[in-house]
């Protein structure tokens, strides 16, 4: 059995141990400790990261009371100095307490009951057994858990035996054997929890709920805690003050202003729309009054393989065959609007991959993509003179 220091005192950064045996399992060494102040992966909380004597300590995780530590390099049995990440194991204490809070405002407020948790790197999640969420819910918790923290209580933990574990306010009841550690900040949170803790709710600093979604009939919570949630603010902060800047006003007005402006680009879109189908409309006019087959053939050099497909849908509208393209773009359209057998699809399928193109389509259209345009002229051209050949 591994004597676990960090339930003595999660704050502790360093200590002596003994190693008492060094395991070899494929190419992972792992090291078991007399005692140790790593806390091992578990409970939705990741595992701490450090060194022992001076070789890196990259997983940690417990097995039958045993708690086993991977490390980069071979170690021999005796004495090791071990050295905690603690920057890292403080911002897991900062989001487990905090998530303890949160479930606990929630269970408090709306009966809500926490069936998941998971504490990454980036952010924790609560999967919470309502749905759905409103906006002002969030703003519920949101308000009555930072208030709790600006009370500065402490976070008590205790062992309770099975018998005793019914006679706490424990908002989860588990059927377990034998003892089990409570984790508990008066009037607000109390569960049975295996994971790292501050001492007080001061220490967590700031809850931020990020956004709620919709999970397997629950409703999934994000949240930051503590230094994440101030490096969040200090990132949108920073973007609320470029746009600020950009659009000339003040954050107050940033949205009516933003909104405004996506307003007029909207409708300036709908009139370039509009232009670029009358031109279009125009081009395939003219293609037409040009055209005395009942094909169409026609290579564009600057136009984008968007407005080829514009002019396409203008022709579409009477009885051709025509192939069009973007020598822009490196793209062609092939389409047959008259009753004569063809299937534009069928011939790409065949032979497009001959000329290193890709591309497919249904009997009436097809449409293909190359990388040069040599090989583009050389298809354009092949296709030309099968429809010319056409009966």
């Amino acid at each position: 059995m591994t004597e676990k220091l960090y339930y003595l005192d999660s704050y502790l950064k360093e200590c002596e141990a003994e190693i008492v045996d060094v395991i070899k399992e494929e190419e992972k060494i792992f090291v078991v400790l007399d005692k140790t102040p790593f806390y091992p992966e578990g409970g939705g909380q990741p595992s701490d990261t450090g060194s022992i004597n001076g070789v890196k300590v990259i997983y940690v995780y417990e097995k039958d009371n045993i708690i086993y530590h991977q490390v980069e390099k071979e170690l021999k049995c005796g004495k090791a100095m071990c050295s905690v990440e603690f920057e890292r194991r403080f911002d897991f204490m900062q989001q487990h307490s905090g998530e303890h809070l949160i479930s606990g405002a929630i269970y408090r407020l709306y009966e809500g009951n926490n069936k998941g948790f998971h504490l990454g790197e980036d952010y924790v999640t609560l999967d919470i057994d309502i749905y759905p969420f409103t906006d002002n819910m969030v703003h519920e918790i949101e308000g009555e858990v930072n208030r709790y923290i600006y009370m500065n209580e402490p976070f008590t933990t205790y062992i309770v035996d099975k018998e005793n574990l019914n006679k706490t306010p424990s908002r989860k009841k588990i059927d377990v054997e034998g003892d089990i550690r409570i984790v508990e900040a008066k009037d607000m949170d109390c569960c049975p929890c295996c994971g790292t803790h501050v001492l007080r709710t001061g220490e967590i600093g700031l809850i931020k709920i990020l956004k709620v979604e919709k999970y397997k009939g629950m409703s999934r919570i994000y949240i930051k805690c503590g230094k994440r949630a101030y490096e969040d603010f200090k990132v949108k902060h920073d973007i609320i003050s470029t746009l600020s800047r950009q659009f000339s006003t003040d954050e107050k007005c940033l949205i009516k202003n933003v909104n405004k402006q996506s307003e007029e680009i909207l409708d300036l879109k709908r009139q370039l729309n509009d232009l670029k189908t009358k031109l279009a409309e125009e081009e395939a006019l003219k293609l037409i009054e040009d055209s005395n087959e009942s094909f169409i053939f026609k290579s564009y050099e600057n136009k984008s393989f968007e407005e080829v497909k514009c002019i396409g849908e203008a022709l579409s509208k009477k009885p051709y065959i025509f192939i069009l393209t973007s020598l822009k773009d490196k793209n062609i359209l092939f389409v047959n609007n008259t009753d004569i057998e063809l299937s534009c699809g069928n011939i790409f399928k065949e032979h497009i991959n001959k000329f290193n193109g890709k591309g497919g389509g249904r009997n009436e259209k097809a449409q293909g993509s190359f990388n040069n345009i040599e090989d583009l002229d050389k298809f354009y051209l092949f296709l030309c003179e099968m429809v010319r050949n056409t009966k």
